[in-house]
């Protein structure tokens, strides 16, 4: 997908009113496909917030945006990010904005972070709320879509906030139809071809729909990418994920399953027995068929139990924690 290069918010627009704060723009955080981040700060209190600046040229885009404000008001979790305000903006030439005032995470993104080593049990953790994260989401019928390193954001404690809900959608996993007269459940598949392509399904590159796993591959990519660093360099930009070497180059394992590369596998490095399990489950949920890829919260589960196993083995014996 390619990145937003225009349009910023305009240098008249500085200070924002919103329900409960009133903010300046300090400077620029990062760019996406679908609007600008900034940092900004709140002229009474002080507090840093994160600014998403949606430019909504056309009446989809603004409904888009809505719906990405709707559906952060409605969420609350301590591993994702929380909505504080929102706000449209007109400016001088006619461009409308929609402003979502949001945490501001200064520990960067996961992708900016994982260049740096990081212990075993820092590790576990981030795994462990990352899944939460998205076990919640889905047992609240939302799909993220969209689930990467560089939507992982971290405290300055370096806990996990799950953010960008651009793409997410209302999901209902199942639904009724009319069979001969009679009122039949059947699955619900949503057909878009959306994501970052390093982090999509295999399913996702395909016609024939998807479901809530999708999101359970992206979240084993990102599993991957903790334990290995594995990474693809494009434009002098490293990016973390889990890649396949293909004659065409290295390539996301998702594509890589889908075009049905032979051989497609990945390999680990690990050295830990405790990873025994973790590699075991990164591979479940990375399974080729959606159907044996385990549920959000089945990861959830097992990254606990493997976080109490690692933490007995850490009273035996000397520990990676440095």
């Amino acid at each position: 997908m390619a990145m937003m290069q225009q349009p910023i918010v305009p240098r008249s627009t500085t200070t924002l009113q919103f329900e409960n704060e009133r903010v300046t723009i300090q400077h620029e955080l990062g760019r996406g496909a679908f609007g600008v981040v900034y940092r900004v700060q709140d002229v009474a209190t002080f507090n840093l917030y994160a600014l998403k600046a949606i430019p909504c040229v056309n009446a989809l885009a603004l409904q888009e945006a809505v719906r990405e404000a709707e559906m952060l008001r409605e969420i609350s979790h301590p591993n994702i990010i929380s909505l504080r305000g929102t706000k449209q903006v007109l400016d001088a030439q006619g461009q409308l904005y929609m402003f979502l005032l949001t945490d501001y995470c200064p520990g960067g993104n996961l992708n900016q972070r994982l260049p740096r080593s990081s212990n075993d049990q820092v590790n576990l953790t981030w795994m462990k709320q990352m899944a939460s994260a998205v076990a919640y989401l889905h047992s609240q019928n939302v799909v993220h879509r969209d689930l990467k390193p560089d939507n992982v954001l971290l405290t300055s404690t370096e806990d996990v906030k799950l953010g960008d809900f651009g793409l997410a959608r209302g999901y209902i996993a199942l639904t009724q139809i009319q069979v001969n007269g009679q009122n039949t459940e059947v699955r619900y598949y949503m057909r878009s071809e959306v994501g970052t392509k390093y982090y999509m399904a295999p399913e996702v590159f395909r016609s024939d729909g998807y479901s809530e796993k999708a999101d359970v591959f992206s979240l084993g990519v990102l599993l991957y990418a903790i334990l290995e660093r594995d990474f693809i360099r494009i434009d002098g930009k490293a990016y973390y994920g889990a890649f396949v070497n293909t004659y065409m180059g290295k390539i996301g394992l998702g594509f890589a399953l889908a075009i049905q590369i032979p051989f497609t596998d990945i390999t680990f490095l690990g050295y830990l027995s405790t990873y025994g399990s973790l590699q075991m489950l990164i591979r479940q949920a990375l399974n080729y068929d959606p159907h044996n890829r385990p549920s959000a919260e089945q990861v959830y589960e097992n990254l606990a139990a493997i976080e109490e196993s690692f933490n007995e083995e850490c009273k035996n014996e000397e520990c990676n924690n440095e």
